[in-house]
């Protein structure tokens, strides 16, 4: 493993840990806690109030990797710009470097990511 691909997942870690997190679902909150994520809130079902419940400067969206994910990932960026900074970007570069597509596994893949280093 290259130290630079670990510096890049510790800087989208730390990114995740330090905003709030927007995920489709109960496991992939779970997951992202689970890493010491704190800020953390399932969108599902709320797509449409989310503008209401965010007090935040700087969001971050880790929807799935997947077709499903990417037009959610759209639709949330789309009602809530005018209300925050929204960073898609992260959810992608995390995708690339632990080859990950669904954030429920985010944890498994973490951790198997610094167990191929050894």
């Amino acid at each position: 493993m290259e130290k630079n691909n670990a510096k890049k997942l510790e800087k989208a870690i730390e990114k995740l840990r330090a905003n709030l997190v927007l995920v489709e679902g109960k496991r992939d909150k779970k997951a992202l806690e689970l890493l010491g994520c704190e800020n953390v809130l399932a969108v599902a079902g709320r797509k449409n109030q989310l503008a209401n419940l965010i007090n935040e400067k700087r969001v971050i969206v880790a929807t799935d990797l997947d077709k499903s994910g990417n037009e959610l990932a759209e639709a949330i960026k789309s009602e809530i710009e005018g209300f925050a900074q929204v960073d898609c970007e992260t959810r992608r570069e995390l995708g690339k470097l632990l080859r990950l597509k669904y954030f429920e596994d985010i944890k498994r893949k973490y951790e198997e990511f610094y167990e191929n280093e050894r």
